[in-house]
């Protein structure tokens, strides 16, 4: 991710979750979402940066239930920008 894309971030994750709930997606679809996102990103996705790369040997390190809980903190942090 860019610098511009960074900074962006937090709004864009609070307009998709807008988008979710105004569809009637549930938390649950939405974590589940986010984790099948992740898997797909570590896989064939090239990390541009020491940053990336960090995350994504914590994804790929990371147990099924650790990669919820980070996909649950990620939801959180997106609903704090949700009104």
């Amino acid at each position: 991710m860019g610098r511009d894309t960074i900074s962006n971030f937090p709004e864009e994750l609070a307009q998709n979750i807008r988008d979710g709930l105004k569809h009637g997606l549930s938390e649950e679809m939405m974590v589940k979402g986010l984790v099948s996102v992740g898997n797909l990103m570590s896989r064939f996705v090239k990390p541009d940066s020491v940053e990336e790369s960090l995350m994504n040997e914590i994804w790929q390190t990371a147990t099924d239930e650790e990669k919820r809980m980070l996909a649950e903190i990620v939801l959180r942090m997106g609903k704090k920008r949700v009104h």
